[in-house]
């Protein structure tokens, strides 16, 4: 059901969602609270694993994933965005995970599938600024300005925020790796 069809039939709906983004439930759908409760035995997998992972998932998994590995806040997560031509490692750590965006080099724009149309649902600014909420500057994790497979310094960027104008627009099948490292 795209975004205009949803505000033209349910905007009671809509208003709900619009004040309560990760705890609304449109009808016979799923709330991010819900997904992150379904995502709990996959989360404690992932705890265990001792490998490098790959994730590639919905961008509301994704959301969710990240969330509780850089312990962002449960108003933030909906509002998190990942472009589709970057990689976002996450590199735990004692206390404070860290992540980074990988670019993929040499990817010809024309490949990069779109975000399908009219289906962004605007959700209100948490105590950030708009525009300011994205998964590399959220909370306290730090971010670290190299990626560890290369060991070569690299530019980081920041995905906008539910609509910024970028050439590729996030949407589903964005990729999440959770690197493992041993650390002294």
């Amino acid at each position: 059901m795209s975004e205009t069809r949803i505000r033209a039939e349910m905007p009671e709906e809509v208003a709900k969602h619009e004040a309560d983004p990760y705890h609304h439930r449109y009808p016979r759908a799923e709330s991010y609270h819900d997904l992150a409760v379904r995502l709990e035995p996959i989360i404690l997998e992932l705890e265990r694993q001792q490998d490098d992972l790959l994730i590639i998932a919905h961008e509301s998994v994704l959301r969710v994933l990240y969330g509780y590995l850089m312990a962002c806040n449960a108003t933030d997560i909906p509002g998190l965005s990942f472009p589709r031509n970057e990689i976002i490692e996450i590199i735990p750590a004692s206390y404070n995970n860290e992540s980074s965006s990988i670019p993929i080099p040499d990817l010809p724009p024309q490949i990069i599938p779109p975000s399908p149309e009219d289906l962004k649902i605007p959700v209100p600014p948490s105590e950030a600024p708009s525009g300011t909420a994205t998964p590399m500057n959220l909370g306290s994790p730090k971010i670290a300005p190299w990626s560890s497979r290369s060991g070569t310094p690299r530019k980081t960027s920041t995905p906008p925020v539910n609509g910024g104008s970028t050439p590729q627009e996030p949407g589903e099948g964005s990729l999440l790796l959770v690197e493992r490292a041993l650390r002294d």
